[in-house]
């Protein structure tokens, strides 16, 4: 879902900021054709780390050819090149400390055309007020006319790794709404699929995302 927009010519700019879970490219490969430049936020040092690692080609890092089969028709040689043209593209990989008004050093860059987060605010929000400003922060970086795509998950009850359980706040389609249109946003679209997960890694009701456009600053 998240990158169909992109993919068919209708979303291209300048920079893309992605905000996501963990340092995953996935979403990124079928869409740096379409911009400029990638900026990659961090909420954390391992996450840094391992991004980092890929950016520069390290051999310590995650292999993410499996993907061949999706972005490349499992083309090794395609998928290299597509993988290395995302690695020219990420201008810079930064933490984002969601402790700050200000989480980014916004002197490094201009506003965005794109901004991507993909199953992390609810993870990093103690709350719907904190999930709030994180909207607003995300807004921050984009410009009038720059576009919005938030994914994640209706009604959480929890993620674990192993026999532990971790924070994820639980969100609804109302919520979601609510807080794009104070965040400044005209939203185009909100996409629902039920739950397909059999396993007890993960509880939830529905995955979402949202598609909106910045209409105003606020």
């Amino acid at each position: 879902m998240s990158s169909v927009f992109i993919v068919t010519g209708k979303i291209t700019g300048n920079t893309l900021i992605d905000f996501s879970t963990g340092p995953n490219i996935s979403h990124l490969l079928s869409v740096c054709d379409y911009f400029t430049e990638i900026i990659i936020l961090e909420t954390n040092d391992f996450s840094l780390t391992h991004a980092e690692k890929w950016w520069k080609g390290e051999e310590e890092t995650f292999d993410w050819s499996h993907l061949s089969d999706v972005c490349s028709e499992g083309d090794r040689k395609k998928w290299m090149k597509k993988e290395e043209t995302l690695r020219r593209k990420v201008k810079s990989i930064m933490k984002f400390d969601e402790s700050k008004e200000n989480p980014i050093d916004k002197s490094v860059f201009s506003k965005a055309s794109c901004v991507t987060s993909f199953y992390l605010l609810s993870h990093i929000s103690k709350d719907r007020e904190a999930y709030s400003k994180n909207i607003r922060k995300l807004a921050s970086m984009l410009d009038i006319g720059g576009h919005l795509f938030l994914g994640g998950t209706f009604n959480v009850k929890y993620f674990s790794i192993g026999e532990h359980q971790f924070h994820s706040l639980p969100v609804d389609e109302e919520f979601i709404r609510t807080v794009l249109a104070d965040g400044g946003f005209s939203i185009k679209l909100i996409e629902k699929q039920d739950s397909k997960v059999v396993n007890k890694a993960v509880k939830y009701e529905k995955v979402f995302l949202a598609y909106a456009v910045k209409v105003k600053e606020v």
